[in-house]
């Protein structure tokens, strides 16, 4: 009967053993370093100096130093575990350190979950694990909303022309709305906005303000020019009015004359 197995990388990643089996296999490794432990501490007695033999207190202490070892070791990794799952739906910077160039990069999202493998702790950022020991910081997520507040802030103000090329029409609105967004943040997330950023905010209201349009007064104007028009029309006819009716009077004086 032949035993086939999957191959990745030159790595065999499944040698036929059941779950059970590799359950079984990973509960057994505290048993396995034990048994390596005492193998070695018999090796150690049956090849001691029969004339300076060890004591059993030596003997003891030694097993004892171990017992401790392992316990520590042991819980190291239940508070590594304990750590991991209190840090999901957290957000993190994870710290990357690249082995053959030595770079650093950091890397920021929020926990997803956590995995552990061979007795080692993961955090999945942004679909990709990393291992406990990257973690750099744990980020509040209210300093995380203060520092993106700037960041927009700093990408709108990017938008606008230079301060002199400002159209009113074309950036009123813009820079409208990054006052409004700026005056709807708190203390806390105002200390978080570059203060040139919010200078150079108020020179461009003080530029909008310089070009804004003076309001349309022409058809006022016109309207006013109209009725003063029509007005005299009206005195004019009353002028006529006033000099047919001195005629017909001086026409009426003369028909009395002998």
């Amino acid at each position: 009967m032949a035993i086939t197995a999957i191959v990745d990388q030159g790595k065999i990643v499944n040698n036929g053993q059941p779950d059970s089996a590799k359950e079984t296999t990973k509960t057994s490794n505290s048993e396995a370093t034990q048994d390596m432990f005492l193998q070695l501490l018999v090796a150690e007695m049956k090849y001691q100096d029969p004339l300076e033999p060890t004591s059993n207190t030596e003997w003891i202490g030694q097993y004892a130093t171990f017992t401790q070892i392992e316990q520590s070791t042991a819980m190291q990794g239940s508070m590594k575990q304990m750590e991991a799952s209190q840090l999901v739906g957290k957000q993190v910077i994870m710290k990357s350190t690249n082995n053959l160039t030595g770079e650093t990069n950091y890397f920021s999202g929020m926990v997803d979950y956590m995995y552990v493998e061979e007795g080692k702790v993961y955090l999945s950022v942004n679909n990709e694990l990393y291992s406990i020991d990257d973690l750099d910081t744990v980020v509040d997520p209210d300093y995380m909303d203060a520092v993106q507040g700037g960041k927009d802030i700093d990408a709108m103000l990017a938008k606008l022309p230079a301060v002199k090329s400002i159209n009113y029409h074309q950036d009123g609105n813009l820079i409208m709305q990054i006052r409004q967004k700026y005056e709807t943040m708190n203390d806390y997330q105002k200390s978080f906005v570059n203060k040139d950023s919010v200078k150079l905010l108020e020179e461009y209201e003080a530029r909008l303000k310089e070009i804004e349009p003076e309001p349309d007064t022409d058809n006022s104007t016109g309207e006013q020019e109209s009725g003063s028009t029509e007005g005299t029309g009206n005195t004019e006819g009353t002028t006529n009015n006033e000099g047919a009716n001195g005629d017909n009077n001086s026409n009426g004086d003369t028909g009395n004359q002998p």
